[in-house]
């Protein structure tokens, strides 16, 4: 069938340029390539399409009405272009999108109101939660992840490196003598998110390590900071969750010598060679967003 559907393009250019020779040119083949196809054409059909003589050629009746049909297929083809063309000239369709809480209720957010209005054919089906879903299984176009991807079927590109800061509310912090060193936080209350039970903290070259109790903890960050916001006790948030630590702000950074381990935000998609237009300029879209770079360096 596919070999019969180039014989009838080029069946068409023969009939357009009324020669052998103007039909071979145009299809960059042989002159005796040319006729040797449409005989075998006509072969296979059991009519003949064209009449040859020394001088020229003209369409049977058979020919007249197969040429039609023909430049209805070719006609076809190039409605199918175009339209693979204005897809790609203005993405469509849906995205799906899986991000973890903290990201997605924030910063995505802001991101994928920026996008809607540059691309507003897009349709999103977002899915904000610290569970890791499985991006084929599940059928995800993309996802935001924390730490660089283990699995080797899947892209990554990476938006870059975010810090983590120890906080607490002025008003918690004010009941309490000024922490000075790490090991003071075993005298606090600290709420603790389940990824993050470890606090590794750095000052110059000195070390410390907090294996946190169990006393309070969680799988969404935001929550950890609406607890700290509300006088709960300290906790370890990404610098774009902390929010305004300035006079203004009601969050104060605990132990700003220190520095506690942050991480690396990727973006994560199925390593496929042709994906959708529409994943293509949310990648990139979102690897050039200043809602990223504020935070990512």
């Amino acid at each position: 069938m596919f070999k019969q559907l180039q014989d009838m393009a080029l069946f068409t250019l023969v009939a357009e340029c009324e020669s052998f020779t103007g039909a071979a040119k145009r299809a960059g083949v042989p002159k005796s390539s040319v006729s040797q196809r449409i005989s075998q054409l006509e072969q296979k059909l059991g009519l003949r399409l064209i009449n040859r003589t020394t001088r020229q050629l003209n369409l049977t009746f058979a020919g007249e009405r197969y040429l039609v049909h023909c430049q209805e297929m070719l006609q076809a083809s190039e409605r199918a272009n175009l339209a693979i063309q204005q897809l790609l000239d203005n993405p469509s369709g849906r995205l799906r999108i899986t991000s973890p809480a903290g990201i997605g209720a924030t910063l995505l957010a802001r991101l994928n109101v920026a996008f809607q209005q540059a691309y507003p054919h897009v349709t999103l089906e977002v899915s904000v939660s610290d569970e890791m879903r499985d991006l084929v299984q599940d059928g995800y176009d993309v996802a935001l992840r924390t730490g660089q991807p283990q699995d080797s079927s899947l892209i990554g590109r990476r938006v870059g490196y975010c810090e983590r800061v120890l906080v607490a509310s002025k008003a918690y912090l004010a009941k309490h003598a000024p922490i000075t060193h790490p090991s003071q936080l075993a005298e606090h209350r600290c709420i603790a998110h389940h990824a993050w039970s470890e606090w590794l903290l750095k000052r110059d070259e000195e070390y410390y390590r907090w294996l946190l109790p169990p006393t309070h903890m969680t799988d969404n960050l935001i929550y950890a900071r609406e607890c700290a916001n509300e006088g709960a006790g300290i906790t370890l948030l990404p610098r774009f969750l902390a929010g305004d630590l300035s006079a203004e702000g009601s969050l104060a950074e605990v132990l700003p010598e220190w520095k506690a381990e942050g991480n690396e935000l990727w973006l994560v998609y199925p390593g496929r060679k042709l994906n959708s237009p529409a994943l293509g300029r949310f990648v990139e879209f979102a690897l050039q967003s200043p809602v990223f770079r504020d935070y990512y360096r």
